[in-house]
């Protein structure tokens, strides 16, 4: 189905010759939503005043005052998302072909003109235009989503304040209803029966999660880069303390690892522990050292199941923290010595790559973990 030219974006075709703007703008004006100008100068007025709506600029390269490579230019500052088109002389190919490879011209188009084949690329020009459209639009979207979801997760942040810090506080949610309305800064406005209930909701939360979160997560010290082991030793005490897991045979020599062994094999023991949690009881899960450093291997773990209580609205049950808190403090241990955790699927098998540098002060988390937000459908799902 053919979208009528009147809800498509406009094509700007510039060339000096007022038969070649009156051809062009007849034999595609059925198809598409045609602008057109004289020239650079004319051109740029109308670009101006038209930016928004306008996906596609077709130029000539020879015009007075400037060369249609020069306009585009100037337009794509205005509009980098704006596809352009050169129509060139035979004459110009050359200049045209390096205008399209260091200019991110989109094609060019040679004089005279095959019908049928600039039809089909204005058509292309066309969805490529839509396309980087439609895909800002949903970026844009969801940064202003997350956002919002940011700004209330910092009031109901005050939940956590009233467990974590003083558990005696009350009528924190009246607090934070009044907070709200002096701020004036989400909308729609949500009232006080609505931000009880979030507030209770997240309340039980964090009261589930103070009750059961360990009350020592890094018990068994630091690591010491200052004592350097081998992959294969970390790998075999292991396996002796873990009867599921099988250590198979290296694939390259690993870096070295920090020790002491005993700090070492606690932390990626807390992390198989919670890991193997959803991992089927006939199921063997695997070690093995690795060029990176160390591999763990878990069949047929839905870990998305168990960290569902951390990202999902709905009310938590009991059941269910337990392990989800098992394995967020597995990994905030780990990452807490330096450690780096890689993820990847293989034939159905969770594959976590651990490796382990120096602490340094990360340059800006945040950052990091709102891009993958951003990109992850199933965290905009569960918001739903």
């Amino acid at each position: 189905m053919i979208t009528p030219p009147d809800q498509l974006p406009a094509i700007l075709f510039v060339d000096d010759e007022p038969k070649t703007c009156k051809h062009f703008a007849r034999l595609f004006g059925p198809r598409f939503r045609i602008i057109t100008a004289a020239d650079g100068i004319e051109a740029m007025i109308v670009f101006k005043e038209q930016s928004d709506d306008i996906g596609i600029i077709m130029t000539d390269q020879r015009m007075p005052n400037e060369t249609g490579t020069e306009f585009l230019e100037k337009a794509a500052r205005l509009k980098p998302s704006v596809v352009r088109i050169l129509s060139t002389a035979y004459a110009d190919v050359d200049s045209a072909a390096d205008a399209v490879n260091n200019s991110g011209i989109y094609r060019y188009i040679t004089k005279p003109w095959e019908i049928s084949e600039l039809e089909m690329t204005l058509i292309r020009a066309m969805e490529l235009y839509l396309l980087e459209r439609d895909r800002n639009i949903l970026v844009t979207k969801k940064t202003t989503e997350l956002a919002q979801i940011a700004a209330r997760e910092r009031v109901i942040g005050f939940a956590a304040l009233a467990v974590f810090k003083e558990s005696g506080i009350r009528h924190v949610a009246e607090a934070i209803s009044s907070l709200v309305q002096l701020a004036n800064t989400i909308e729609p406005p949500i009232d006080l029966a609505q931000w009880q209930s979030i507030y209770q909701g997240h309340r039980k939360f964090f009261d589930l999660a103070h009750s059961a979160f360990p009350a020592q997560i890094f018990e068994s010290g630091d690591v010491d880069h200052a004592q350097e082991m081998n992959a294969a030793e970390v790998c075999k005490a292991l396996a002796r303390n873990h009867p599921r897991l099988e250590n198979l045979p290296a694939t390259g020599a690993s870096p070295s690892l920090p020790g002491p062994l005993a700090t070492l094999t606690h932390q990626i023991s807390q992390l198989i522990n919670g890991f193997q949690l959803v991992v089927p009881d006939s199921s063997k899960i695997f070690i093995q050292e690795t060029s990176r450093g160390i591999t763990l291997g878990f069949p047929a773990a839905p870990v998305e199941q168990i960290l569902l209580p951390l990202f999902s609205h709905l009310p938590v049950p009991e059941n269910d923290l337990g392990p989800c808190l098992e394995l967020a403090t597995a990994i905030l241990g780990w990452h807490h010595h330096g450690g780096q955790l890689q993820y990847s699927w293989v034939n159905d098998t969770l594959i976590a790559n651990l490796s382990i540098i120096p602490f340094t002060e990360a340059s800006d988390p945040w950052s990091n973990l709102a891009a993958d937000l951003i990109g992850n459908s199933s965290f905009w799902e569960r918001q739903r």
